[in-house]
């Protein structure tokens, strides 16, 4: 995208709201965002407000303090902690400086977060722990909006986004100042209402404006009304900024317009005009006009590109997805979501393929994955592979999810064979926690079992206690010898210490029956999840039954790489991965693999079980 086409979403306020601004920006001019108070009137120290509500909240929401946190259930419980840790020392330099009226209004604002903060809490049914209150906090948002022949990149940082028990996702933005600046705070979190579902799609926005002048108002809008403000007041001056016309700015470094927003996929090579045709026929019936602009082979699904139509909406198309099940004869509704410069649309291939993992590694991936705890997770839309590597930071654990039928324990069997057939027992070693006692049936003689497999609750938490005594061992065997990982340790020659995965298989059955057991569960997962990435082990837990009460925040907040199959409904698919899709995979591997970008769609390997059994073997 070219630099002509990027605005942040204060840039972007300032152009609906300001026609001096937006015609200096026309004429290539930068005009500042700045907007300067007149004179009298106090500091609102919006900058210093934020940083402390950023610290609070992170706080409240780290995994190694979340626990503790929860525990807060009053005001002043939580001032007290803000005081102790940052606001006193402020709030003496302001007045050491002679701003003691800026000192109080401040401490009066932070009070009164703090006051919504415990509001927020008990509307939070079921509330465990902050996590269940707030999705993210500050959090960079860059997207490209599309309106008809236009795509503009816009760029920004939420203030927060929480869950709300009616309304869905709720995109907040908290403000110092009211009055005559309300309609600009309307306009700014009507954009970001309109990036966020581009940045999570299939998930729905309203919005919150939350003011601390420094008493508390709240102002509610609708997910609707945040459309409204959109279309009636951003769109126009994004068309007047960014459409054709003998003033656009030029592309940086070239004197001509940005290229088209379209990237240059490679088509299929079989022809599926018909299938283009009917879904264009399809949606025509419901007068949403759409352009075919081909079609790429997954090893199971069909991706059909199309475009638009003028005044077409992306959430319009998707909104027809089981119309389409239906026109089409279709199994499942097709998963619609916005790419870029134009709309994929997942169909179910005539005849899948079976991706065999073997063949896969025997080629030059193998030689390729260079860690010992590198696996593939599966091959994209076009074939190629997603490998994932359990010594990075990103994908140091894993959370697996798919309802019966989706293809989970065959990907957890893929995804263990993936690193055992490149390894010697001396250099992995594996726990399995398998309360079904059949997906690892048959290797109870491996040599790379670092316990034997588990099937009960209190076996499960014995591997867990071993782990954490293994993890603290091999923290002072590493300090004494001056590494920071295992990985470097590995490199400087000492093979001793194996790497170490432990993998559970279901370990919602190991939790739901007793409140003692499933509490020692989440504080072991929590501290192997905080510290076993540099002592070389790590956590995989899968689960069928990926809901509220299985995955809860405190476990879901520990495991970064997220790997969702098809699941039982969109419900489950927002609990694993933020947003919904996964309720419309085909099963059988199909699917969506978050490693803190967007998902990627992927087929899942299959290994043969007397193949799967032959990996555990010693070679």
């Amino acid at each position: 995208m070219a630099n002509s086409n990027r605005l942040s979403a204060t840039e972007l306020t300032c152009a609906v709201l300001d026609p001096d601004w937006r015609a200096k920006w026309l004429k290539g001019a930068s005009p500042s965002t700045n907007a300067f108070a007149p004179p009298g009137t106090p500091r609102v120290m919006g900058v210093e407000f934020h940083r402390e509500v950023e610290r609070l909240v992170r706080w409240l929401t780290d995994a190694e303090s979340v626990e503790a946190a929860a525990k807060l259930d009053s005001a002043d419980a939580l001032v007290e902690h803000v005081w102790t840790t940052s606001l006193e020392k402020r709030t003496t330099k302001l007045f050491d400086l002679g701003r003691g009226e800026d000192a109080e209004r401040f401490t009066a604002r932070m009070r009164n977060f703090c006051a919504r903060l415990i509001e927020l809490k008990a509307r939070t049914a079921n509330f465990e722990n902050w996590q269940d209150v707030f999705v993210a906090a500050e959090q960079a948002v860059r997207v490209s909006v599309r309106l008809e022949d236009i795509v503009v990149e816009l760029g920004g940082r939420v203030d927060a986004i929480r869950f709300h028990p009616s309304r869905g996702l709720e995109v907040v933005d908290y403000k110092l100042t009211g009055g005559e600046r309300q309609k600009s705070d309307l306009v700014q979190l009507a954009i970001y209402g309109q990036m966020l579902p581009l940045w999570r799609p299939g998930c729905g926005f309203c919005g919150t404006l939350e003011y601390y002048l420094p008493e508390f108002q709240e102002v509610a809008v609708e997910e609707g009304e945040l459309r409204d403000i959109f279309a009636g007041l951003v769109a126009p001056v994004l068309r007047e900024m960014f459409g054709p016309r003998p003033m656009r700015r030029p592309a940086a470094g070239t004197g001509k317009g940005p290229a088209s927003a379209t990237p240059v996929v490679g088509k299929s090579t079989t022809d599926y005009s018909a299938l283009e045709r009917a879904v264009i026929e399809a949606f025509l019936d419901f007068k949403l006009k759409v352009e075919a602009a081909g079609v790429t082979e997954g090893p199971q699904l069909l991706r059909l590109r199309l475009i638009p139509g003028k005044g077409v909406k992306v959430s319009s198309l998707a909104s027809r997805a089981e119309d389409l099940q239906v026109a089409l004869k279709l199994g499942e509704p097709p998963l619609i979501k916005a790419g870029k410069g134009f709309v994929t649309l997942d169909l179910p291939r005539p005849e899948p393929q079976v991706c065999l993992l073997g063949p896969l590694l025997a080629g030059p991936l193998g030689a390729q994955l260079k860690s010992p705890v590198a696996f593939v997770v599966g091959l994209d839309i076009e074939g190629a592979p997603v490998v994932a590597d359990f010594a990075e930071p990103n994908t140091c654990h894993a959370l697996v999810a798919g309802s019966t039928g989706s293809g989970k324990s065959e990907w957890l069997k893929a995804m263990l064979a993936s690193m055992l057939l490149r390894s010697r027992p001396e250099q992995m070693k594996i726990a399995l926690i398998d309360p079904k006692i059949l997906t690892f049936a048959g290797v109870a003689d491996s040599p790379f079992l670092w316990r034997p497999v588990a099937t009960t609750l209190e076996e499960a938490l014995a591997i867990l206690r071993d782990a954490v005594v293994e993890m603290d061992a091999r923290f002072q065997t590493m300090a004494g010898e001056g590494f920071t990982s295992l990985g470097d340790r590995i490199k400087a020659g000492r093979q001793d210490l194996p790497y170490l995965v432990l993998v559970f298989d279901e370990f919602a059955d190991l939790i739901l029956g007793s409140s003692d057991g499933r509490k020692t569960f989440e504080e072991l997962v929590s501290r192997i999840a905080g510290k076993g990435r540099a002592a070389g082990i790590h956590l995989v837990l899968a689960t069928q039954r990926p809901d509220a009460r299985v995955v809860t925040g405190l476990i879901k907040a520990n495991l970064p790489l997220r790997v969702c199959l098809k699941v039982a409904n969109s419900t489950n698919a927002q609990i694993v991965l933020d947003e919904t899709g996964a309720e419309s995979l085909f099963g059988k591997g199909d699917l969506l693999c978050d490693a803190g970008k967007s998902p990627v769609r992927a087929q899942g390997l299959f290994i043969p079980q007397a193949e799967f059994v032959a990996a555990l073997k010693t070679r």
